[in-house]
């Protein structure tokens, strides 16, 4: 689970025990074919009141049958009635159910497999009934081999915000019957390179967003995101509030993820992508901003005549809280007109409107609506009979191009020898402008073919061809450009230069790529002119 329980006093033990109810149990359907069923004995252990343990009927249908490394396996997963029963009942209560299952044979470890949300109706003294549920995982990539599967636990995350309990998570252990295989898949080796996923940064604050990048995904697939615990188990969609991440016709994976504001402790995670066959994980730590001292509030005037616009931001705030603006007199009134706000998830109050209402207001009032006793802070402010007038401009992103100045690399001439011999050359240079006015990075890679000589069928190998980039930024630019490694060319793509994406900052600007190029000959090799083509692309 992604939340650590904070217990909270209720006033009826019915509340209680049917929220120990809802946690647990899924109404029994028929097998699908091939299907394993495991009849286990659970004790489910709610938040609030004493564990419930008893008999359940456990079914977990794997496919495909076959996988390759690396590769995603779905489930689908229905149980038997519940052990527990709720003394009341319960409309409409949302649920989101989970099962964890342990690997045997060619892997070891857990994986776990998560349901969508869906809301449950819960009769009084009868045992609960959901609906069955289906999601994804992983296998390990670099196994291969038959991997069986055993039930270990099941935990569901029921919200009980309506009752005032907020989300609350029931762990379902497996005490007896577990031991017993409910499927297995064949693992083959895979072709080709497993994704990879890369987070702007290793850390982020609840309620705020997250950047991604990656490469070698299925091209043009569909993106689903999830957030699991550090060892790879409890994988939720729903950690995530909102996500604009795609996968281009290269595989190639952007995009932006914000996280849930609430329902996730801090700790360490991994961040999961899937492509429908395949996924990748990278670390992030998420935790709650937490504020030291007091907040850091900012006008962008201080002064004016009735009805100015006053835009009031602020820092070290409580994150993803409520802020009231108002206007107030010499003798503590507030004129009407207040205006409410949110902060981010990194407390920060973005520059927020505040209208001045009348000659008599002396300060702009923040209160701080969600902290306890609602503290409040007084900005001044001048009335003055002053006209301002207040120029604006938009700038509309542009571009990321690139040019270059020439197409010819000219090696030179040697003499057959019979041992191999070092040319040298120049990359012509390559100019990248990045003018989109973000906060986005971008690589430019090449790729180069064998020389091949003028009857077509004597070659050089790509790889004879070897480069040591060199890039910079012009000055004015917003990021720095870091050189690709040094190394032989080929069809697979090498990097010449990188601007690495910043969440904090806009990037851009202009930059140069250069590249000191050298060609070993063959020690024998056909007479003549050889040839190739050396292809730059910039994404």
């Amino acid at each position: 689970m992604l939340r650590r329980l904070t217990r909270r006093r209720v006033a009826a033990s019915a509340v209680a025990g049917a929220l120990a109810a809802a946690g647990v149990g899924l109404v029994a359907l028929a097998p699908a074919a091939h299907a394993g069923t495991v009849n286990a004995t659970v004790r489910c252990t709610p938040p609030i009141v004493a564990p419930s343990e008893g008999p359940q009927e456990i079914t977990v249908e794997l496919t495909p049958a076959t996988v390759t490394s690396g590769g995603l396996v779905h489930a689908r997963v229905t149980t038997g009635p519940s052990p527990a029963t709720s003394p009341i009942a319960l409309t409409n209560i949302p649920m989101t159910p989970s099962i964890t299952l342990a690997m045997r044979g060619a892997a070891t470890g857990q994986v776990t497999v998560t349901g969508a949300t869906t809301n449950i109706n819960v009769p009084a003294q009868q045992p609960i009934q959901a609906p069955p549920y289906e999601g994804d995982f992983t296998v390990p990539p670099g196994v291969t081999g038959v991997i069986e599967f055993t039930v270990v636990s099941m935990v569901t995350q029921t919200d009980l915000s309506s009752m005032g309990l907020g989300i609350q998570s029931t762990p379902c252990a497996v005490t007896a019957g577990g031991d017993v295989s409910i499927g297995s898949v064949t693992v083959e080796g895979g072709t080709g390179q497993n994704p990879t996923l890369t987070l702007g940064a290793p850390s982020a604050h609840t309620g705020t967003d997250i950047t991604l990048t990656g490469s070698n995904f299925a091209s043009g697939a569909t993106a689903s995101l999830t957030l699991c615990q550090a060892d790879g188990t409890g994988c939720v969609a729903s950690a995530f509030t909102s996500k604009n991440v795609t996968i281009d016709a290269s595989g190639n994976l952007t995009g932006t993820a914000r996280l849930a504001t609430t329902g996730i402790a801090d700790g360490d995670y991994l961040v999961q992508v899937t492509d429908g066959a395949k996924a990748a994980t990278a670390p992030l730590h998420v935790s709650k901003f937490v504020p030291e001292g007091d907040p850091v509030l900012n006008v962008d005037r201080s002064s004016g005549p009735v009805g100015t616009v006053v835009n009031v931001s602020g820092s070290n705030l409580p994150p993803n809280s409520t802020v009231r603006l108002n206007g107030v007199n010499a003798q503590g009134g507030t004129e009407s007109g207040s205006k409410n706000y949110m902060t981010d998830g990194n407390g920060v109050l973005a520059p927020s409107p505040y209208t001045i209402q009348t000659a008599a207001t002396t300060h702009i009032r923040v209160r701080l609506l969600d902290l306890a006793g609602t503290p409040q802070y007084l900005l001044p402010f001048t009335i003055s009979a002053d006209l301002q007038q207040h120029p604006t401009v938009t700038l509309n992103a542009g571009p990321l191009t690139m040019t270059q100045a020439g197409d010819a690399i000219n090696f030179g001439s040697a003499t057959l020898n019979g041992t191999a011999q070092t040319l040298t050359a120049n990359l012509n240079q390559v100019t990248v402008t990045d003018s989109r006015g973000g906060n986005l990075g971008w690589s430019l890679t090449g790729t180069m073919t064998d020389m091949v000589a003028a009857n077509g069928t004597d070659k050089i190998p790509a790889g004879n061809i070897a480069w040591t980039p060199s890039c910079a930024a012009a000055p004015g630019s917003l990021s720095t450009v870091a050189n690709g490694t040094p190394g032989a060319l080929g069809s697979a793509a090498a990097t010449l230069c990188t601007q690495a994406p910043d969440p904090a900052a806009a990037t851009g600007g202009k930059f140069t790529a250069d590249a000191a190029l050298t060609l070993t000959t063959p020690a024998f090799a056909a007479a003549g002119t050889y040839t190739g083509t050396l292809t730059l692309s910039l994404i």
